[in-house]
C-alpha cells in the first residue's frame, strides 16, 4: 500500500522535474525574445534613416531659402539708406 508521505514525495519530485522543464523552456524563450528585439531595433533604425534623410534635406533647403531672403533684405535695406542720403 502507498502511504500519504510517499505520495507527497512523488508529487514533489514530479513538480520539481516539471519546474526544471519550465525553466529550461523559459531560457529559450528569453533568447528568442532577444533576437526578436534586435531585429525590431534594426528595423526601427532603418525606418528612422529613411524618414530623417528627406526631413534633413528639407531643413537644409529651408535654411538656404531663409538665408537667401535675409541677405536680399539686407542688400535692399542697405540700398535704401544710400538713396535717402543722396536726396
Amino acid at each position: 500500500m502507498i502511504q500519504a508521505s510517499d505520495l507527497l514525495f512523488g508529487l514533489q519530485v514530479a513538480v520539481a522535474v516539471m519546474l526544471l522543464v519550465v525553466l529550461y523552456h523559459v531560457i529559450f524563450i528569453v533568447v528568442d525574445l532577444r533576437k526578436i528585439l534586435r531585429r525590431v531595433e534594426d528595423i526601427t533604425k532603418e525606418l528612422e534613416d529613411v524618414l530623417m534623410k528627406p526631413l534633413s534635406m528639407v531643413d537644409r533647403i529651408l535654411q538656404w531659402v531663409i538665408d537667401m531672403v535675409e541677405s536680399a533684405q539686407k542688400k535692399e535695406h542697405h540700398a535704401k539708406k544710400h538713396v535717402e542720403v543722396e536726396k
